[in-house]
């Protein structure tokens, strides 16, 4: 500053640098000083001269640069705050008048420069459209920067429809970024969204009234409140009931349709699935993505191809799953499709092919390192990692992978899927001889399970069965048949004949060792013989072995 004093004009010109930002163009600064150009390239000099601002390039076309961040601070900080929020306004002002390209594709530039200069009306469609632009690049935390920038300016505005509409496109806006950067269950969820929703239903607006309550749906799920979600997806029926609006209508149809699949309701769930699909037109609807992070078509296969295994159709699992994948990528949605091949690959483990899964999960930890989408490849694709390993017998590598995945699984505040993913792990400690942290691991989820406003129940007859495995190895023969029961039972009431064959073959052998070969093959065989496919899959190979040992 003491450099700056001895040079009026000098000074003069490091403030309104200083103002347009540690890196500042010879054309922006031209446009914005009050001066001719011979006495700006006299004292731009003069600047570069004292060591202060370094030049890159030749006028007209150089870019100047502050030394160092603290000299951008000092000449800033000598600026009285009206002339601060004079020069700001005007920078602003000649920015979108002189250049579109920083008006188009750095609106945040402009947002920042009528927010000093207290122009808050002005600034707010800048700070929303940077939030916007930024996600659709998915460089998700800028876009959350950008959004809570325009948060934290909204209550200083008059009220008026138009400064409700800003409130809710932001908020809107920011639940996507937190739920594609931190996942479904990020508490910043509901913090943005609840008090959207009232101004939500008062705007009429279909698709603003799906963001919200989709959003507000989609957290407690995924923290494992699955029968809490049910209301919040009955609320998104009912409105798209009253509204008919087609892309609300589907959104509608997605909840539903996942809720009543964790719920372990797979026939509901396929219903829903059924009319999203007669519904979506790829040209029409392919914006939901945008909004939702999900393409109705994408989730609704994923979906398929979990219920048709679980149904007892594994080779048209496997088939909707591969044309999920093309899909998927034709859509071109980075979460979209990493979502696609993490929780969608699953199906691969149920058939008993944890080769085709790690090279998914793999694939899916590429995907969020270039996207910067830590959700799917620090946790969703180790844990899926980790199961096809487990199906492998790398059982040490898998527990170590799993449990780094599950502690930030957990720490993202998820519980959904967990019954399953820790059932499985437990099966790794089971196998490795640790019984007793195995079946606490179990009980724990089952625990869960039972939980009133929870109730995951999709997976619950495998995660009985592993129960009752754990406690034959344990020696407890007659627990584990009460298990084995229980585990029938619910696969039955599910319609689950995949699950109800995998039990059936637990149980049979359990009353093979017994001498009950008779009534393990009564038990076996009826279930066996409903198949009509999937005849090379682990579990009905499994089955036809047992049934030839118990006929032989």
């Amino acid at each position: 500053m003491a450099r700056l004093d001895r040079f009026m004009p000098v000074k003069e010109i490091a403030q309104i640098g200083a103002a347009i930002g540690r890196e500042f163009s010879y054309e922006l600064i031209a446009a914005v000083a009050p001066m001719g150009r011979a006495a700006l390239d006299d004292g731009l000099g003069r600047l570069t001269d004292s060591g202060l601002a370094l030049r890159r390039g030749s006028l007209p076309d150089a870019v100047y640069t502050f030394k160092h961040a603290l000299v951008q601070d000092a000449a800033y900080d000598s600026l009285l705050k009206s002339r601060r929020q004079e020069l700001h306004g005007k920078i602003a002002r000649v920015i979108g008048e002189r250049f579109p390209n920083i008006k188009d594709a750095e609106p945040e530039v402009l947002a920042h420069h009528y927010t000093q200069a207290g122009m808050l009306e002005q600034a707010m469609p800048f700070w929303l459209k940077a939030g916007q632009l930024a996600l659709s690049r998915m460089a998700l935390s800028s876009a959350i920067a950008h959004l809570e920038s325009g948060l934290r300016l909204i209550n200083s505005l008059p009220a008026s429809p138009q400064r409700n509409d800003w409130e809710l496109q932001l908020r809107t806006t920011a639940s996507v970024a937190w739920e594609a950067f931190r996942g479904w269950p990020a508490p910043q969820i509901t913090d943005v969204l609840l008090p959207a929703l009232t101004l939500a239903k008062r705007s009429g607006q279909p698709n603003v009234v799906a963001r919200t309550l989709w959003g507000l749906w989609v957290n407690p799920l995924t923290q494992g409140q699955i029968a809490e979600s049910l209301r919040w997806a009955d609320e998104l029926m009912s409105a798209a009931e009253v509204s008919s609006d087609e892309g609300l209508t589907l959104i509608a149809h997605m909840a539903a349709m996942v809720t009543h699949f964790w719920l372990g309701n797979l026939v509901t769930a396929k219903m829903h699935g059924e009319a999203i699909l007669a519904l979506y037109e790829a040209a029409k609807h392919g914006h939901i993505a945008l909004a939702m992070n999900h393409d109705p078509k994408t989730l609704t296969g994923l979906y398929t191809s979990h219920w048709l295994w679980m149904l007892g159709y594994p080779d048209k699992a496997a088939r909707v799953a591969e044309e999920r994948g093309v899909h998927a990528r034709a859509i071109g949605h980075p979460f979209d499709r990493g979502f696609a091949l993490t929780c969608g690959g699953h199906v691969y483990d149920y058939r008993g092919e944890p080769e085709k899964q790690r090279t998914l999960a793999d694939e899916a930890m590429q995907l969020g390192r270039e996207h910067s989408m830590p959700f799917v490849s620090e946790i969703l694709a180790p844990l899926m990692k980790g199961v096809s390993m487990v199906r492998s017998g790398q059982l040490d590598e898998a527990t170590e992978l799993m449990i780094a995945s599950l502690e930030l699984w957990d720490g993202s505040g998820a519980r959904i899927w967990s019954p399953y993913t820790k059932s499985v792990m437990a099966e790794a400690r089971a196998l490795s001889g640790d019984l007793t942290t195995a079946i606490e691991i179990v009980d724990a989820m089952l625990e869960q399970i039972a939980r009133p406003g929870w109730e995951e129940r999709s997976h619950l007859a495998e995660v009985l069965r592993l129960k009752g495995w754990m406690l034959s190895l344990k020696g407890d023969l007659e627990g584990a048949e009460k298990s084995y029961r229980a585990s029938i039972d619910w696969a039955r009431e599910q319609q689950a004949k995949s699950w109800e064959l995998r039990t059936s073959t637990s149980l049979a052998r359990l009353w093979q060792a017994q001498g009950k070969r008779e009534e393990a093959h009564d038990l076996l065989a009826p279930i066996y013989g409903w198949f009509a496919e999937g005849f090379d899959t682990k579990d009905l190979k499994e089955a036809r072995a047992l049934l030839e040992e118990l006929a032989g």
